[in-house]
């Protein structure tokens, strides 16, 4: 078997190879042969039809059955005679050929880039150190009463904070378009999840108003067919409410699972959990620092097919989360998600994952199951009287495991790199810290 090897550019490699004549016909013959054990064939017997015949009915058959079979177990032994190291799927395409010649096919893949790891003895890191105050858990109360508020009607005019009740018909060049109404649609005045001129538009209103609003779509509105267009909608406000925030009362503490129903208790499990939330903000920030550091201490080339894979595994986790909200089938998520903008995210995850790898193989790094069990013991803490279902759901599921270990074995790298790190403590504030580490996950 004859195999050569073209550098396309960067990690791109063209791989060809050329199978002997022999060795084709020789897998084309079996193929034939062991249909004619079988072959119901008129005037024969079950394996006893010519040779010439059986070719004639089935080799056209026997011939590109056995041409897959001959590219996919010969590739394994052209990348091993290469001395190559394909990252990810090949491209496969076959070469025009004749009858009882050679087959010949070529075989397109990006390789593993070769890595000299530098700079991992000048990461710096900054470590945040933050205190749980008694103003931090009287803040989260008042979230607390704020995100279990109800809504009671009043008559007066609508201002920012309040919910308001609508019908509305949008239409363009006086046509109503699809999607553009609604009947009793509620929306809450200056979260901004709703269209901006509409918002404004809906502000200082009262209730059984009838009105217009002058609405233009933003440039980069996710429907194509509405972006930058002027709309107007026909609005009837139906009703006006106002906020009212949750009463922290004995009722309400037990419904949060405070069993004593006492103020002193939840105020003790707030700073609990809080204090849980900072301790992972800040082992969130150092590993995003020394990772961070890896990376651009070292610079590769990515293969691209690998980018390419992660681009869509991030769109998949995208459309996961979405889903909860919206139904969005998977050409809606390329529209909402295009490759371009996730490039550059998909690119630095590819490159740290084959940092990391380097760093284990370099380190000799093996992964700890103790920390695995521990791990184990983390995640089901938080199922209450479910944790030990869910420590076996876990230690039952290869996929769930697998991924669990990884994020052990990238700990373990971080932490190995932090032995050789400089090491700093920046007092942060609390709400600084923990909404970093919100919007990093």
């Amino acid at each position: 078997m004859d195999v050569s090897v073209e550098n396309s550019g960067g990690l791109k490699r063209r791989l060809k190879v050329q199978i002997p004549a022999d060795r084709v016909n020789s897998a084309v013959d079996d193929k034939v042969k062991r249909v004619g054990q079988h072959a119901r064939i008129p005037g024969f017997r079950p394996g006893k039809a010519p040779r010439k015949i059986l070719y004639q009915r089935y080799g056209a058959q026997a011939r590109q059955e056995a041409v897959s079979e001959l590219v996919q177990s010969t590739y394994p032994e052209a990348v091993e005679q290469s001395e190559l190291n394909p990252a990810g799927q090949p491209e496969i395409e076959l070469d025009a050929f004749e009858e009882n010649g050679p087959l010949s096919f070529t075989a397109s893949f990006d390789v593993y880039p070769e890595i000299e790891l530098k700079g991992l003895d000048a990461i710096a890191v900054e470590k945040p150190v933050a205190e749980v105050t008694d103003a931090d858990i009287d803040n989260t109360l008042e979230r607390i009463k704020d995100q279990n508020k109800s809504w009671e009607e009043v008559d007066r005019e609508s201002a920012d904070g309040d919910q308001v009740v609508v019908d509305y018909v949008g239409r363009i060049d006086g046509e109503a378009f699809e999607g553009g109404s609604a009947d009793d649609m509620e929306i809450t005045l200056g979260e901004q999840q709703f269209l901006p001129d509409m918002e404004r538009g809906l502000v200082g209103r009262k209730p059984g108003e009838t009105f217009q609003i002058d609405v233009t779509f933003p440039e980069d509105y996710g429907a194509e067919d509405l972006a930058g267009k002027p709309a107007v909608f026909d609005v009837e406000l139906k009703a006006v409410k106002e906020a009212k925030p949750a009463e922290l009362d004995e009722d309400f503490i037990r419904q949060m699972g405070i069993e004593d129903g006492t103020s002193e208790s939840l105020r003790a499990r707030i700073r609990e959990s809080l204090e849980q939330e900072v301790k992972r903000a800040i082992e969130t920030s150092v590993k995003t620092q020394t990772l961070d550091a890896l990376h651009d201490a070292n610079s590769i080339d990515v293969p691209e097919s690998m980018v390419a894979e992660e681009i869509d595994r991030m769109r998949r986790e995208a459309m996961q989360r979405m889903s909860q909200q919206m139904q969005v089938d998977e050409e809606q998520a390329r529209q909402l998600l295009p490759d371009d903008r996730l490039r550059e995210q998909a690119t630095k995850r590819v490159a740290l994952g084959l940092l990391i790898a380097e760093v284990i193989s370099a380190k000799e790094l093996e992964l700890d199951q103790d920390k695995v069990a521990e791990k184990i013991d983390e995640v089901a803490s938080g199922y209450g009287d479910q944790a030990e279902a869910v420590k076996n759901y876990y230690q039952q599921n290869p996929q769930l495991m697998q991924g669990l270990q990884a994020m052990v074995m990238e700990q373990q790298v971080v932490d190995n790199l932090l032995n050789d790190a400089a090491i700093t403590e920046k007092e942060t504030e609390l709400d600084e810290l923990l909404n970093a580490n919100r919007q990093q996950g």
